[in-house]
């Protein structure tokens, strides 16, 4: 982030209502918070007296959020861990059980475009993992807690990219195998945005199924669709160099709300006092949307599938396997 980033950074502040918010006393466990979107929000709720536990897998990037937020006033701690590694993310999980005794907050920011050859060590798809998996995981691991703190939020960032689909097939994913040796950059592109798609998907039908699992036990769940934003998402695009170029420069400029805008909805989802209660909603630019999502998410039987094969994934890592 540009040094002008990092003093805007640590300089905004919430319009309105939102002055009166208070998150002091609050612990945030906040993933992909050491850049973009991320990074603006995790300052705010700092500023507004959280502790922001950054989570990030690039260790020079997450200690210098961390030392914005100090250096402004507020209180920081980076944990390095790359939410598409299983493994990292069950060490996350202890770290965090360790040196926390409360979670209030937990924002699911982590995610974006992954090389479409990549697979984790599992060998599902890493773009699947990165945007989903690793939440769906680490939400597990932390369950326990998070009852615990109640009242708490789950934030997880959607995307409309997901209402593109017009079915889910989560297999091939889950089971992708290796890319083709010769894929060409439109094989790769449609690739890198199916898998996008499908865990942006994934993430609302998730949602949903937690707001209705903890319904009357305090923590609520909420899915985030900011919108488009300018941030780096098709810098990672290997499809057509058109393409990738109106993502990354030509609708930015045209249509994305700044990072500062759109930061302003994590805040209101973590701090507002009125959604104490809320859950089970998807919010769209910071409004709630009770149809913001595809038809699909609504599926009971997609809904089940996607809860199914995620579950069967983190059942090993759930047991120390």
């Amino acid at each position: 982030m540009r040094a002008n980033e990092n003093e805007a950074a640590a300089r905004i502040r919430p319009q309105d209502a939102a002055a009166e918010w208070s998150m002091k006393g609050k612990t945030v466990l906040f993933t992909g918070a050491s850049r973009g979107m991320g990074r603006f929000a995790a300052s705010e709720l700092a500023s507004l007296g959280a502790q922001i536990l950054i989570v990030g897998h690039n260790q020079a990037r997450g200690e210098a959020a961390a030392e914005a937020i100090h250096g402004a006033g507020g209180s920081a701690q980076f944990l390095r861990a790359d939410m598409g590694d299983a493994a990292q993310v069950c060490e996350l999980a202890k770290v965090v059980l360790t040196r926390s005794e409360r979670i209030n907050v937990l924002i699911h920011s982590a995610g974006g475009l992954l090389p479409a050859a990549a697979r984790t060590r599992e060998g599902v798809d890493r773009g699947f993992a990165q945007n989903f998996l690793g939440a769906f995981l680490l939400t597990r691991l932390l369950e326990e807690r998070l009852l615990a703190s109640a009242p708490a939020r789950v934030i997880a960032v959607g995307s409309s990219a997901h209402r593109l689909l017009k079915s889910a097939d989560i297999d091939a994913l889950m089971r992708p195998g290796q890319a083709p040796p010769r894929m060409g950059s439109n094989q790769r592109g449609r690739y890198q945005m199916r898998s996008y798609q499908t865990a942006k998907l994934a993430v609302t039908t998730w949602i949903y199924g937690l707001a209705r699992r903890w319904a009357d036990r305090g923590v609520t769940a909420n899915v985030l669709d900011p919108g488009i934003v300018k941030g780096q998402m098709g810098e990672q695009y290997q499809g057509p160099v058109l393409t990738g170029v109106l993502m990354s420069h030509v609708i930015p400029f045209f249509a994305a709300a700044g990072m500062e805008r759109g930061s302003r909805q994590y805040v209101r989802l973590a701090a507002d006092p009125t959604l104490a209660t809320v859950s089970g909603n998807y919010f769209v630019s910071g409004k709630e949307k009770k149809q913001g999502s595809s038809p699909l998410s609504f599926d009971p039987a997609v809904q089940k599938r996607i809860y199914d094969a995620a579950e069967e994934w983190a059942t090993p890592f759930l047991h120390g396997g």
